[in-house]
């Protein structure tokens, strides 16, 4: 920093600079234990982190190894006895009046060319700096912070020329200016995380009007342009920010996000910043495109491996008509820059960065058909990440996991993984909506399979969290406006309208031009049900044969269990195939056992309403087999089922739904607020 004022921890750290460096040669340290020191003084010098307290400054002395005995014993006694002692203010200003003559000679670790002997003369210049107002001030801020109250030293003082005056004999230039300081911005990050946007803008903009060095132009505009347009995308602002005037004292009109990211990357060039640059490029190409394909990224030196990555939210979405086999392409490419980032050490690189590309594997593998490896990329992501952190890697994989298990039948262990307040802690705005979305889905999917459109319409539907979503995911019936969501998602869920009308004969030529889609794009899922949905239509038009085998083609790939309600669907199809070709005992005892399994998905995935007409036909196979016992059994799960399904269409209020949304509310206010208790 430009200053250096004189605070109370740094005179801990001038004392454990002397205890230990004061004749070294005299002292037998472990290495072991000399290197704990030397990184514990270099992380509290740097700065780069809040400054410990006295008891926490003790603690961590106490835990260094090799410490038990000989010289390092004598040296955390004396730390501790000297901590706890009034007199170790006089005694270490005592020292730092006598440091200046001791830095001269260049002894030890202490010498002028030492980051230590460079952090003890910077102290002492401060300390000559002070008036005798500035030392007593000084010595009630250390006496606050040995007892662990906070004090005025680590507060930001406003500089000017009627107040704090006579803390100071001597001042320089830099001593009478106001510096740039790190706190408005992380006030504006806690805007952001919170969704407090007056916070967050007014200290933005705040941040970026200080003062960073001693020229007229800070050489910031960019970034201070690039952080304002993040701040609206995050929040998927793009009509507000359109709108809304930029807080910034030197913009005087109404300026749209592209516009506002075009006059950021023309200042990036002229001020020659090339990182900032593609950043600004890699955001404008973000931004959703109207009516044209979104451009995607080709590698640059500067371009960040993030922003390869997401390029592939690109090229799956299915209205872009691009295959799966660019996807993993653009894959490889993020994992090998990334490598390049993380070996050539370049700073915006983090740690966390690299499970980005097993959470966009797993979602593509499970668009390609291969769950068992979107688990395993969902898997190794919780695996090697830590619980309750802010990561939204860990969090996309979790969410991830949950639909999926929702998706097999397992409704309850989807909720048990979203509400763990491991999952849900310290959410962003941001995460917090996607994991409110994710819960909401979870509920909807499980209301509408049950068949209660009731819940699902009075009780679910009032209480969604803001966000996008198709209604055909969970209804057959088209809202007046949809969410688009492709070519081969818009069809298949068209036949299944029709299907339920009962005029899927009239949809053959709209399920063949979905087959060569999603055959051409690699969706291997929607290709699976496209082919089942071709048989039951061919089944329709009294092609019996040729619908049986068209399913028994794709059975070994949906018999291994990866999606239980397509076996299902297959399964009962396949039932019916056999039936409407033959009816010999062997082939009704085939079909008997396409429509047990059929029955047992669907009653793992709560659908009465289709076991119920899986049911009624066991019971008539079982008939004309002449199997009265089975025919019986099947009878009566049939009337069960019914029961059961007319109970719950009856439903308008779900005490377990109630309770859960409930918890998304509070989870909101308590990670918002942080005012309601759980």
């Amino acid at each position: 920093p430009a200053e250096h004022p004189l605070q109370p921890h740094q005179i801990a750290l001038l004392v454990i600079l002397l205890l230990t460096f004061k004749d070294l040669h005299s002292k037998n340290f472990d290495p072991i234990f000399l290197l704990y020191i030397q990184r514990m003084l270099l992380d509290e010098i740097s700065e780069l982190n809040q400054p410990k307290s006295a008891r926490e400054l003790r603690d961590v002395l106490s835990a260094a190894p090799e410490s038990k005995e000989g010289d390092a014993r004598a040296l955390i006694s004396a730390f501790k006895a000297s901590v706890t002692n009034q007199l170790l203010f006089r005694w270490a200003l005592a020292k730092l009046l006598t440091l200046g003559h001791c830095l001269t000679k260049g002894i030890g670790l202490q010498g002028r060319r030492s980051i230590f002997g460079f952090y003890c003369r910077r102290c002492y210049i401060s300390f000559g700096k002070l008036s005798f107002s500035g030392v007593i001030r000084l010595h009630k801020d250390f006496q606050l912070w040995l007892d662990g109250k906070p004090s005025h030293a680590y507060k930001p003082i406003h500089k000017d020329e009627l107040n704090n005056t006579d803390l100071q004999i001597y001042q320089t230039q830099g001593d009478r200016q106001n510096w740039a300081q790190s706190e408005p911005y992380a006030l504006s990050v806690k805007g952001q995380t919170i969704g407090d946007e007056n916070l967050a803008k007014e200290h933005l903009r705040f941040f970026f009007e200080q003062r960073f060095h001693e020229g007229n132009d800070s050489g910031v505009r960019q970034l201070a342009l690039l952080n304002l347009v993040r701040h609206h995308y995050l929040h998927e602002e793009y009509s507000a920010g359109r709108k809304v005037c930029p807080p910034f004292a030197y913009f005087t009109f109404i300026l749209s996000l592209c516009q506002l990211l075009s006059e950021a990357i023309d200042v990036s060039r002229t001020s020659g910043d090339k990182v900032t640059l593609q950043q600004c490029i890699s955001l404008l190409r973000r931004f959703p495109s109207v009516d044209e394909r979104p451009p995607l990224n080709e590698i640059q030196p500067n371009l960040h491996p993030l922003d390869i990555l997401y390029d592939v939210t690109k090229l799956i979405d299915e209205t872009n008509e691009q295959p799966l086999s660019a996807s993993f392409v653009k894959i490889a490419e993020s994992m090998g820059v990334f490598d390049y980032w993380y070996d050539t050490k370049m700073d915006t690189t983090k740690e966390s960065d690299q499970w980005a590309q097993h959470v966009v594997q797993g979602v593509a593998w499970t668009a390609a058909g291969c769950e068992d490896l979107g688990d395993l990329s969902s898997d190794v992501v919780v695996a090697f990440t830590f619980a309750g952190s802010p990561d939204n890697n860990r969090l996309t994989a979790l969410l991830n996991t949950a639909y999926r298990r929702a998706r097999q039948g397992d409704c309850d262990n989807a909720l048990a993984i979203l509400s763990n307040p491991v999952v849900w802690k310290g959410l962003s705005l941001s995460d917090y909506k996607l994991w409110a979305q994710e819960v909401w889905q979870v509920l909807a999917l499980r209301a509408t399979r049950r068949g209660q459109d009731r819940l699902y319409r009075e009780f679910l539907l009032p209480r969604q969290p803001p966000g996008q979503r198709n209604a055909r995911h969970y209804v057959h019936v088209s809202p007046p406006q949809l969410v688009p969501i492709g070519k081969i998602s818009d069809s298949l869920h068209e036949v299944l309208r029709l299907r339920e009308c009962e005029a899927s004969g009239i949809t053959t030529e709209q399920l063949l031009k979905t087959l060569w889609h999603s055959e051409f794009l690699f969706r291997i899922q929607h290709y699976r049900v496209a082919i089942i949905l071709l048989a039951d239509a061919g089944l329709q038009l009294g092609l019996s044969k040729s619908s049986q085998r068209m399913i028994e083609d794709i059975l070994p790939q949906i018999m291994t269990g990866n999606d239980i309600e397509t076996r299902a669907f297959a399964a009962f199809t396949l039932a019916r195939c056999i039936i409407a070709a033959d009816q010999s005992d062997a082939d009704l005892q085939q079909a008997a056992w396409w429509l047990a399994i059929a029955e047992k998905d669907y009653m793992t995935l709560q659908i009465y309403r289709s076991a119920i007409d899986v049911q009624y036909l066991l019971a008539v196979v079982h008939n004309s087999m002449g199997a009265e016992q089975e025919r019986d059994a099947s009878a009566q799960r049939f009337q069960t089922t019914q029961q059961l399904a007319e109970k719950l269409e009856l439903t308008v209020v779900d005490e377990e739904a109630g309770a859960i949304l409930d918890l998304v509310s509070r989870v909101g206010m308590r990670e918002l607020e942080g005012t309601v208790t759980l």
